[in-house]
């Protein structure tokens, strides 16, 4: 169990145990997360086994990755790809100048509502599948979610902080994105 520093009102400091019940506990969701490993498969990288539109994917990350060309083998070899390599293989394409990502064929402007909805579909999917992913989302209780690593301008990344961590509160709160 990891702790946390509070201070007290006489201004001692002690460890705590964390409340996730408690909106003032932070979970700073991420691959590496070293406060609470437990969540660690909340972050796009984590693994979490899905299949959508007949494809299997390793993780979101995976997914979010292939999105980025219009090339179907391309699209493949990332869906299969666990997080770190499927990042890291996925920052390689160039998609910011156009706007413009892909799925089976099709091309999706990056701030349409279809976009949106491609990507709410693929979380959704995840995490009706993923038992793993369900259970350490409902274990954050209603402590606040947080991305520090994120973006927030949506012409520089293909999911932004808001658009990530506002996906998992609503798949918390109600267990479905429609």
């Amino acid at each position: 169990m990891h702790y946390i520093m509070k201070t007290t009102e006489d201004t001692q400091t002690e460890l705590i145990e964390p409340d996730f019940n408690s909106p003032e506990c932070i979970i700073d969701i991420s691959s590496g997360m070293k406060d609470y490993p437990q969540f660690a498969v909340l972050s796009n990288l984590g693994d979490k086994p899905f299949v959508m539109d007949g494809i299997e994917f390793k993780c979101l990350e995976g997914f979010l990755q292939a999105l980025k060309t219009d090339n179907r083998e391309r699209q493949m070899e990332l869906c299969d790809m666990r997080g770190g390599m499927a990042k890291r293989e996925g920052s390689k394409i160039e998609w910011k100048l156009k706007q413009t990502l892909y799925w089976q064929g099709r091309a999706y402007g990056r701030h349409t509502e279809e976009y949106r909805q491609l990507i709410s579909r693929a979380f959704q999917t995840c995490y009706d599948q993923c038992e793993l992913f369900r259970k350490a989302l409902a274990a954050t209780g209603r402590a606040t979610l947080a991305h520090s690593i994120g973006k927030d301008d949506p012409t520089q990344t293909i999911l932004t902080i808001d658009e990530f961590v506002g996906r998992l509160l609503r798949l918390r709160e109600c267990g479905t994105l429609f």
